[in-house]
């Protein structure tokens, strides 16, 4: 069995992130409107409600899945039926491959058209700024500015910390390097 709540994909990206904050509240107007939309229909209607958005601005209908998977990680997350498969392939009239190897669309769309949609918030910021957090690589810094930052931290936090925290003196350079936070 597949776990819904990861994704199908190596690596989301922030892309796939802020796309699917655009579709997200699309899929739930057409959920509560009991209504399917095809890949290049929803990048459309899309663009149309977010014409200031880079991201949505520059999107192809054949990436759609990756950001779609993303929806449905959110709504799996929050026990909510899975809005991506009113999404359907233009030629085939049904989901993409994606979601059929893994989910029944026909029973995924009878939950998702019989749940009352009315009280639920379309509001992602939350999983959006956990999710850009978690995609955004860190920057990363040489070890003069490491030993900077540690020895800044050590200096005012030195009363909250361990006694034993020179022991892990090497550890924490390299964290430090690797774009890790002394918070």
């Amino acid at each position: 069995m597949v776990d819904p709540t990861e994704s199908f994909y190596k690596n989301v990206t922030l892309n796939d992130v802020q796309l699917a904050s655009a579709y997200y509240p699309i899929l739930i107007d057409l959920a509560k409107h009991k209504h399917c939309l095809t890949y290049g229909e929803l990048v459309e209607r899309a663009k149309e409600e977010y014409p200031s958005r880079p991201s949505v601005q520059n999107a192809i209908a054949v990436s759609t899945g990756r950001k779609l998977d993303v929806v449905r990680i959110f709504t799996e997350e929050r026990d909510l039926p899975d809005l991506t498969c009113l999404i359907i392939n233009k030629g085939a009239g049904e989901c993409g491959s994606g979601f059929t190897d893994h989910f029944d669309p026909v029973a995924a769309r009878e939950k998702v058209f019989a749940f009352d949609w009315s009280s639920v918030s379309t509001d992602f910021d939350g999983f959006i700024s956990h999710s850009e957090s978690a995609v955004t690589p860190r920057k990363r810094i040489k070890r003069p500015d490491a030993l900077k930052v540690m020895s800044d931290h050590y200096a005012s936090h030195k009363a909250q910390l361990p006694s034993n925290i020179a022991e892990r003196r090497e550890l924490i350079i390299e964290l430090l390097m690797e774009g890790f936070t002394p918070g």
